[in-house]
């Protein structure tokens, strides 16, 4: 691999859509099958996933972050929001795997500053997921541990 590699590490769109319509969809159901518009709780629980849309959706167009395979650190996006960014260097690493969750996998770095994450869902596209998990597996020297098939990849 030829380094330094930048990856885009922003939401991807369909999660954006998805935390923008179902707060929507919830409340117009709930109109529809009460006949009035909805409170308390079903109100509540329509305005958080707009709330999450919202913020998600800032994050996608104002704080544009980027997930770097340096010659000597990884700079990856981390805290809330993944604005702000720590740097790894690659003899650092303890341990590197992987976690399935509903709609994304999670690459997870151990060092001993803390555990950091890698969620397939913000970066642009399988293959880029699987170009990074396959690097990392090389830095700790278990080059063959991440031979996944991408088509198994959100």
């Amino acid at each position: 691999m030829n380094l330094p590699r930048q990856y885009p590490y922003n939401p991807r769109l369909w999660l954006v859509a998805l935390t923008l319509g179902v707060g929507p969809a919830w409340l117009a159901l709930m109109g529809l099958v009460y006949g009035c518009w909805p409170h308390g709780f079903s109100l509540y629980f329509g305005l958080l996933p707009i709330m999450l849309g919202l913020l998600t959706t800032v994050r996608r167009l104002v704080f544009k972050c980027y997930l770097v395979l340096d010659k000597d650190a990884l700079i990856l996006p981390t805290g809330f929001g993944r604005v702000r960014t720590a740097r790894i260097r690659y003899t650092n690493i303890e341990r590197v795997w992987e976690t399935r969750l509903p709609f994304t996998v999670v690459l997870s770095v151990a060092t001993k500053e803390g555990k950091f994450e890698i969620i397939s869902a913000m970066l642009p596209d399988a293959s880029s997921y699987i170009d990074v998990g396959k690097f990392l597996y090389a830095q700790v020297d278990r080059p063959n541990a991440f031979c996944r098939l991408p088509h198994l990849y959100p």
